[in-house]
């Protein structure tokens, strides 16, 4: 991996987190939900131009943070000593409450 195209390929311009294809598509859908919640606060629910999480995961991962790395930037963790959540934990809650959801949604119970 000594080219720049080796590099990109290897996917090591993305944040560990970020290297699994399905990993990404867990942040993705929590990038959504997100989304979600602002829409309902400031326009009543009206999706309007907003973006699905298929969609801001091509564009996020496969054009703009492979763009920035071809030109020699990463995204990288903040070294500021502030109590930042943990990206792992934060999507691991995401998930159990859309598999609860869902359990429910099918009338069955999730534990």
């Amino acid at each position: 991996m000594n080219t720049v195209q080796g590099y990109l390929e290897s996917g090591m311009h993305l944040p560990r987190f970020m290297r699994d294809f399905h990993d990404q598509k867990d942040i993705f859908k929590f990038l959504d939900e997100v989304q979600e919640r602002n829409i309902e606060k400031s326009r009543n629910g009206d999706r309007g131009d907003s973006v699905n999480w298929r969609t801001a995961q091509v564009y996020t991962i496969d054009i703009f943070l492979w763009v920035m790395a071809r030109h020699g930037y990463t995204l990288q963790r903040s070294r500021k000593k502030l109590p930042f959540s943990d990206i792992d934990r934060t999507i691991e809650v995401e998930n159990e409450r859309r598999r609860k959801e869902m359990a429910e949604a099918l009338g069955g119970s999730h534990d």
